[in-house]
């Protein structure tokens, strides 16, 4: 894993380009979030890359994303993005993700995030978006 600074921003555009074709973030966009206080961002060479905001003892994931699917590539980065929260001291951590994701959902279930509500037709494209949560305490 590589720490995502905002010198990765035009590559972290590229990968998300790949993944979200219809919502795609700039190079701008990911030098800005990259920049302000509490993110973190990890890189996995293969293909792949996380944001995660952390603000006293909550979190959220900004953006997870990976271009070869079914890699293990989202589990690693998943897997190390709540490595640091829990060393960081984050308690509870936030994220949304399409209820149509079906793969995304299942990977975040694996891991015990629970679904606290939804928001309908979040996305450009008319589809609702689920908060999930998980508590990192105990």
């Amino acid at each position: 894993m590589i720490t995502a600074t905002t010198a990765h921003a035009d590559i972290l555009a590229a990968l998300h380009g790949a993944v979200f074709p219809e919502e795609p973030w700039d190079g701008p966009s990911f030098a800005s979030l990259l920049a302000q206080p509490g993110m973190t961002g990890l890189i996995d060479p293969a293909g792949g890359f996380l944001l995660v905001r952390m603000v006293a003892d909550e979190a959220e994931i900004i953006t997870l994303g990976v271009v070869p699917k079914r890699q293990g590539i989202g589990r690693a980065l998943l897997t190390a993005g709540l490595a640091r929260a829990r060393a960081a001291g984050v308690q509870t951590i936030h994220l949304e993700v399409a209820a149509s994701n079906t793969a995304a959902r299942a990977l975040y279930e694996s891991f015990g995030f629970t679904q606290t509500r939804m928001r309908q037709n979040y996305y450009i494209h008319g589809g609702d978006a689920l908060i999930l949560s998980l508590s990192l305490s105990g």
